[in-house]
């Protein structure tokens, strides 16, 4: 696989995926045009058991038809960073479409080979809302879930509007042969049968440590010993007979099975206090690490 060039996306709560009008007036030195509104759904999709595709529906809630351009990157944490890279494991069926006004489409999220058995493997699927040529944009890197990123035209003439394109990118899991996550199963939303649950739930298990940046400020780093990605939302520091000390009051971030990740805090965590988290979709108290 090939690593794909850094992206600055803007993180947004969990949720459907909204078109939003994005200020960069900066960049062309004149006001922004509206971008059409479109939701995604589910935001959460993952391919367990058969058969091994599963269901991305794209609704355009605006006036106007829209082309949008639907690409599947393998995802990785080497090193702490989230890097996104081509492969052709799971594909998009079809990868560009026209939707009419007030109507969606499916996508289909093919797995062209399973997951090895027992396993996770971790893919964003990164969903572009195309210029009206329609061509195919160049490769993107990282996002959350419900990201949006929108961009402008590389050259647009002075004081005139800007078309701002949409991005949006949604974590997908596959799963080998055995294996499920720990959560009910959706419908592949395909119309086809899902076979019996696989029995071997993986599950994620994180501990925390605080830890200095280069630069000397506090950090919070999370480590997965687990078989299962952590998405982690609503982490606060606690203490008994204590009000709860925010950290984030909406998605932090993932960690993949045997990979660590690290945030920036904004303070020195409170003395005496503990840090809680919901965890794919679990409240509970994540142990401190060992050095």
């Amino acid at each position: 696989m090939h690593p794909v060039a850094p992206l600055l996306l803007h993180r947004t709560a969990a949720g459907a995926c909204r078109g939003i009008a994005a200020a960069l007036l900066a960049l062309a030195g004149g006001p922004a045009a509206a971008v059409s509104p479109i939701m995604i759904w589910p935001v959460d999709p993952v391919i367990v058991g058969e058969p091994q595709a599963v269901a991305l529906w794209i609704e355009n809630q605006g006036d106007q038809p829209i082309a949008m351009q639907v690409r599947v990157f393998g995802w990785e944490q080497p090193q702490g960073e989230d890097v996104l890279a081509a492969q052709q494991q799971v594909i998009a069926s079809p990868p560009i479409s026209s939707i009419p006004p007030r109507q969606r489409q499916m996508v289909r999220l093919i797995a062209t080979r399973p997951a090895p058995p027992g396993a996770e493997q971790a893919f964003r699927v990164v969903v572009d809302e195309l210029p009206g040529t329609a061509s195919p944009l160049p490769a993107p890197a990282l996002a959350t879930d419900g990201a949006v990123a929108a961009q402008a035209p590389a050259a647009a003439p002075a004081g005139a509007a800007v078309n701002l394109q949409m991005r949006y990118s949604v974590p997908l899991f596959l799963y080998g042969p055995d294996a499920r996550p720990d959560k009910p199963l959706p419908s592949t939303g395909a119309g086809a049968r899902r076979t019996p649950a696989p029995s071997q739930v993986l599950e994620p298990k994180l501990d925390y440590r605080v830890v200095r940046t280069p630069a000397g400020r506090p950090a919070l780093a999370i480590r997965n010993r687990g078989t299962a990605h952590g998405r982690i939302t609503l982490v606060d520091w606690v203490a008994e007979g204590r009000p709860p000390v925010a950290v984030n009051a909406g998605l932090l971030g993932y960690v993949l099975p045997g990979q660590r990740m690290q945030w920036p805090l904004e303070k020195e965590p409170p003395p005496g206090h503990g840090l809680q988290a919901t965890v794919n979709g679990h409240t509970l108290a994540l142990p401190h690490g060992a050095d």
